[in-house]
């Protein structure tokens, strides 16, 4: 959240401190020195936010603010090279923390985000047509030296667009295959506790954009620093003592919230940033705020104390103890690194004190005027849920638990509780999706893996409209869904399909990872459940599953995608579910209805 203002405010008293240096066997800055100021802790959700913006902002104005989001292989990319680039002046990457779990006071801020998410998807919706003449941009190379650069402005023309949706999960992905997998760890609370009591132990550099982090405790050396203000540029600094020529330095702007406090004659900052918290006006100056802070002594105000609860680490962190040992030591040490999601999901399931667990579902870039993206794939959902469910309550001891998801139902984000399914009907269920995946696999067996799984969430999708009676996608819009809409230029149908697909490959991505967790949770999943986390295994990263349409467009011609609908509509008219298949074939004209 950040609390108001106060960055800005506390500007001057952040120091430039040199965390680096690129000068070969440079005597004035080796590594083994200021070992404080060498390693960096990283606030992993800031970072991914950073990278996607700075690659945004170097996207050409003449695209649409939709069109012109970086792709998650651009993001994954800009990730290493950030981090790697962090490396090269010698400075040691500690830890990445990424959240596992918020608690439920986060609820209605959460609740809130998504709401105002849905709100500027409304906006954006009402005023871009999403433009009609094909843009002179084909895609571009990624470039890893837009993430080094700080400070430019978001164009006006894309201002108002809200991040893709799954940006976090396909950061983890591209860290999971990389060395800093290693020190990458999703942790049973809130990320900032985790990164502040790390700052408080050894003093080391925290890497963020959240102001929250001058309330925290971070010992008396730890600082942080802002990521929009990073500049990861070598500056030439001449220095007078004779040993040697300029240095190639690297520096942070950093603010030191125990130092800070004592200039400024308080005991901490606590009470300085309650009162910019409270101030509903920007006429609140610092020292004005610094002379209320000295004159409220009195900490035991209940506003106050409310205000710290948000802060205090000790709590954050020991809130695990709440946890299954064994069902924390393999969300915590799970490998690939599970979503947040779903870390978050099997902990409410292994808690030993809810029987209640809630799943907030991402939005989706999606048409706001149509039925919810998130309906194709409410089946596949159910099954990973009920997989989690049991196999906790094997851990727990615990009778079932009830499940709510919330997610957009028209114009609004409301709650549905899920019906789950039973330990008797899981081995059926698992059983019906191998054959069915193995079938895919077989008769797609001409096209690389993330296609054979795109066209397999096109077969549900398909489904879904044929089972519920809507009229499904033309066969010209699920050919730009799958190759790129390039002329013409994406329409507003094509958006609303990218969502569905999405929404399938994710829901296929939650069972996926629940049942690796199961399996190494040694919860003795049975052989139906087992074969089915085998085949998932193949499923490829996100930034293979969803590319941009860019990304689409620029993959090499490996198939012809005339005879793969073929091929998916001979597929639909086999399974009993879909007899009307057919019209994957001769459906040539827009009738995707707008429910």
């Amino acid at each position: 959240m950040g609390i108001p203002r106060l960055s800005s405010a506390l500007q001057p008293y952040a120091v430039s401190t040199v965390i680096g240096c690129k000068t070969p066997d440079c005597e004035r800055h080796p590594p083994q020195h200021n070992t404080q100021r060498n390693r960096i802790i990283i606030d992993g959700p800031a970072l991914a936010y950073c990278i996607l913006q700075r690659l945004f902002v170097h996207k050409p104005t003449s695209l649409d603010a939709l069109e012109a989001m970086p792709s998650y292989d651009e993001v994954g990319q800009g990730a290493l090279a950030f981090l790697d680039q962090l490396e090269s002046y010698g400075v040691v990457v500690e830890r990445i923390y990424f959240d596992g779990y918020l608690p439920s006071r986060k609820r209605d801020i959460r609740l809130k985000r998504l709401q105002g998410s849905l709100k500027k998807l409304s906006i954006y919706n009402l005023t871009s047509s999403i433009k009609t003449e094909p843009p002179n941009y084909d895609g571009a190379p990624f470039s890893a030296s837009a993430v080094f650069e700080s400070g430019l402005p978001t164009p006006r023309y894309f201002r108002g667009m809200i991040p893709p949706p799954f940006l976090v999960p396909a950061f983890l992905d591209a860290i999971s295959g990389s060395k800093y997998v290693s020190v990458t760890k999703i942790v049973p609370g809130e990320a900032d506790a985790y990164c502040a009591e790390a700052a408080r132990q050894t003093g080391s550099i925290i890497l963020t954009n959240d102001s929250d982090y001058f309330v925290h405790d971070l010992g008396k050396t730890g600082g942080f620093s802002l990521l929009y203000q990073a500049e990861l540029r070598a500056s030439d600094e001449e220095e007078t003592d004779g040993v040697q020529g300029p240095c190639r330095l690297l520096r942070l702007l950093v603010f030191r919230p125990h130092e800070i406090a004592e200039r400024l004659g308080l005991a901490d900052i606590r009470r300085l940033a309650f009162n910019f918290t409270r101030a509903r006006h920007n006429s609140l100056t610092l020292p004005k705020a610094i002379a209320d802070a000295k004159k409220q002594e009195d900490e035991s105000s209940k506003s106050f104390q409310e205000f710290l609860e948000e802060f205090l680490t000790e709590p954050a962190v020991s809130e695990s103890q709440n946890f299954d040992p064994k069902a924390l030591a393999c969300v915590t040490g799970q490998a690939p690194l599970l979503d947040p999601r779903i870390s978050e999901l099997i902990l409410q399931l292994a808690s030993t004190g809810k029987d209640a667990a809630h799943m907030y579902l991402p939005y989706l870039i999606e048409d706001p005027t149509r039925f919810s993206a998130w309906s194709v794939s409410s089946d596949q959902r159910s099954f990973a849920y009920s997989i989690c469910n049991v196999y906790c309550q094997r851990l727990t001891r615990k009778s079932g638990t009830i499940i709510t998801e919330f997610a957009r139902r028209g114009q609004r984000i409301t709650a549905q509780q899920i019906s789950l399914i039973s330990e008797h009907d899981l081995n059926s269920h698992a059983i019906g999706l191998k054959t069915r995946f193995n079938d895919f696999r077989h008769t797609f067996s001409h096209c690389p893996i993330h296609l054979i799984w795109r066209t397999y969430a096109l077969f549900e999708v398909y489904g879904w409209y044929l089972n519920t009676s809507r009229n499904p996608p033309s066969r010209q819009t699920m050919k730009r869904a799958m190759i790129g809409p390039l002329k013409p230029r994406l329409t507003w149908e094509d958006v609303h399909l990218h969502a569905l697909i999405q929404a399938v490959l994710y829901a296929l991505r939650m069972i996926q990872q629940i049942l690796a967790y199961t399996v190494s949770a040694a919860a003795k999943p049975s052989k139906p459940l087992i074969d089915l986390a085998s085949i998932l295994t193949e499923l490829p990263s996100l930034s293979k599953l969803i590319p941009s349409r860019f990304e689409l467009a620029g993959q090499p011609p490996e198939f012809g995608i005339d005879e793969l609908l073929d091929r998916l509509a001979k597929t639909l008219q086999d399974d009993a579910n879909f007899p009307d298949a057919i019209q994957v074939r001769d459906n040539e004209e827009e009738t995707d209805a707008k429910p």
